[in-house]
């Protein structure tokens, strides 16, 4: 008689038991690697948009009017604005108004590249900025004015004529004899988890916050929505270190990412110009 082979019920459960346990392993496995990939590519996705966010706003301060940089108290929450003056051009001036009553017209050396605007410019001459109140309050004498136009009328003799919008005095000579041109300020808020870029809303002697009424812009295109996921409870996001003989002020950048568990902490620092 041919002897039958085959497996007991021991060996059977014994087998079950064994490749049950192998199998959650590899399960276990395979998902902690699923969960790490996805954490790390959202860590990748936190830090790259803190980036981009840092870079932008050291790229425009990079162009804001010397000592035009202010910023509110952070509240307990994190909600914090940073405010400051874009420049388009810079040169510097033959002639302005410095004395008595003041006067319209500033010579000044060609722009490089060349800049000229039509009647109404609005844009602002700026020269010596040296105090930042002084900067937004404006009024005459003061550092400064309306720019009404901007005209290039002796072609070759290297000058152009900048006719202010009224008769104002500049307060300070310059020792360079420095000459901005700038626009509106431009505000940068902490609002809850986002961060806002606010234009177009003019010069406030003290500085605007989106909780203070008729103030800041609440619609695009004047309000940007430039991020989201911030958690900056107990932070403060932005912090000035006034400039010294030595060095040149510094804007601190303090921004907390989070999402889905996952946090990125990024802190950033910009050089400002020192010598207006």
């Amino acid at each position: 008689m041919n002897r039958q082979r085959g497996f007991t019920l021991i060996e059977i459960v014994i087998t079950i038991l064994v490749s049950s346990i192998l199998a959650v392993g590899i399960v276990g496995y395979i998902g902690d690697a699923i969960e790490g990939f996805a954490a790390s590519g959202n860590r990748n996705k936190l830090a790259t948009n803190g980036r981009v966010v840092v870079d932008r706003i050291a790229m425009e301060l990079h162009n804001a009017v010397p000592n035009s940089v202010r910023v509110t108290a952070a509240q307990p929450t994190g909600d914090q604005c940073l405010e400051f003056m874009p420049f388009s051009a810079a040169t510097s001036y033959v002639d302005a108004p410095f004395t008595g009553s003041g006067g319209t017209g500033i010579e000044a050396i060609d722009f490089n590249p060349a800049l000229t605007a039509a009647s109404p410019a609005n844009v602002q001459a700026v020269i010596y900025p040296i105090d930042t109140q002084d900067l937004y309050d404006g009024g005459s004498p003061g550092p400064r004015a309306l720019a009404d136009e901007i005209e290039d009328t002796g072609g070759a003799d290297g000058k152009v004529t900048i006719t202010l919008d009224a008769t104002h005095r500049f307060s300070r000579r310059s020792p360079v004899q420095r000459l901005y041109i700038a626009g509106e300020p431009v505000s940068f808020c902490v609002v809850g988890a986002q961060l806002f870029r606010y234009e177009n809303y003019g010069f406030q002697s003290t500085q605007c916050t989106p909780s203070t009424p008729a103030c800041l812009p609440t619609t695009a295109p004047d309000r940007q929505l430039i991020s989201q996921s911030i958690d900056n409870n107990g932070l403060s996001a932005f912090e000035i270190i006034p400039g010294t003989l030595r060095r040149n002020a510094i804007v601190s950048m303090d921004f907390n990412f989070t999402e889905v568990g996952d946090v990125v902490r990024l802190k950033h620092e910009v050089l400002m110009r020192n010598v207006p």
